[in-house]
């Protein structure tokens, strides 16, 4: 019996560990095109590539790593059934429910780490790769300065170089900058660089600056101005994803949105759908019967896109007060838990 178990936890294990690293993929595809907008201007590095890449995994982990169980449990059993294995093991005198004990072992490890990542590691990792893209815009941004075209690469500012220097000097510069109500425009005979933390500074020398107040255009000369650049960084801005669980317990008695509630709902009903996939799972075998991998990963995506269509639905049936937060973001789980502590009953009787 030993040796049976070890063999399809074996197989279980690789399916898993091959539909995370699909999903994930999938998602850093996603992950990546959001952040090629924010360096644009700028570029990256391969190695700062990485490294966002990796601390981008416990946030990705929440959402693959259930889906991966229920795909790994249907493609292990959906091979068995169609190898006749499972008909051998209960002509030998193991129950089919039996069968399962490795897959809910699996699901009870998957259910935990998951719980870690949803509360803490995912927070973390947001919080980590929204600083880690600040320091890199910071460092980088002068490098997305470029000689003889119109810069925008800083929000609200367009600057235009006619000679650049190195990175860290400039040569006749002009700025338009529309960040405030009362636009400005600036020249100068020179321009140098200087990184303060999140902003860069500008000191621009010999030039003038021209202040659009109202109908009037006022003129001002000056022998030194210090100009301050913001990278844009909008798409990277703080949000709920990045608090941690007694800071969302907090917004959520302090503030009484309902966007702290579902998130927090959401975190807890990630985890729980590592234990429901194990029990859908038998059903879900006998209902894919003889149709093998194919049927298992179409089975499986089906079953999670209906569950995310529901928990979106949800949720914005909340956000628009129909129901409350409670019933919005949990519903969803409740009703597939449901599901399938019913139909697992009835396959082990």
């Amino acid at each position: 019996m030993q040796i049976i178990y070890r063999a399809i936890i074996r197989e279980l294990l690789q399916n898993m560990l091959l539909s995370i690293a699909f999903l994930n993929a999938i998602l850093v595809i996603e992950k990546l095109m959001k952040l090629s907008k924010v360096f644009s201007a700028v570029g990256i590095d391969l190695l700062n590539l990485s490294l966002l890449v990796i601390l981008l995994q416990p946030q990705l982990f929440v959402f693959t790593v259930p889906m991966a169980i229920l795909m790994g449990v249907l493609l292990t059993y959906g091979r068995m059934q169609t190898d006749n294995e499972m008909t051998i093991f209960m002509v030998s005198g193991m129950p089919y429910k039996k069968a399962f004990k490795p897959a809910l072992y699996l699901g009870l490890i998957s259910f935990l780490l998951t719980l870690i990542m949803s509360f803490y590691l995912a927070p973390v990792g947001i919080s980590l790769v929204r600083e880690k893209v600040l320091t890199i815009l910071s460092e980088r941004a002068p490098l997305g300065i470029e000689e003889g075209v119109f810069n925008q690469g800083f929000k609200g500012i367009t600057i235009f170089v006619r000679e650049k220097k190195d990175n860290m000097h400039l040569r006749d510069v002009v700025i338009f900058d529309e960040r405030k109500e009362d636009s400005k425009l600036i020249m100068a005979n020179e321009g140098r660089i200087k990184k303060e933390k999140e902003n860069i500074s500008l000191s621009l020398i010999n030039g003038k600056a021209y202040f659009n107040r109202g109908a009037s255009l006022n003129e001002v000369s000056f022998k030194e101005y210090i100009f301050m650049l913001t990278p844009n960084i909008d798409p990277i801005a703080k949000k709920n994803t990045e608090l941690s669980l007694f800071e969302l317990l907090s917004k959520i008695s302090n503030e009484k949105k309902i966007d702290y509630k579902l998130e927090l709902y959401k975190r807890v009903s990630l985890p729980i759908l590592c234990i429901i996939s194990v029990f859908l799972a038998p059903t879900l075998c006998r209902i894919i019967g003889r149709s093998g991998r194919l049927g298992g990963i179409t089975v499986g995506f089906a079953v999670f896109a209906l569950y995310y269509v529901l928990m979106i639905y949800g949720a914005n049936l909340s956000k628009a007060g129909f129901v409350p937060a409670e019933v919005g973001a949990l519903s969803p789980v409740v009703i597939v838990g449901f599901l399938s502590f019913v139909f697992y009953r009835a396959i082990r009787n």
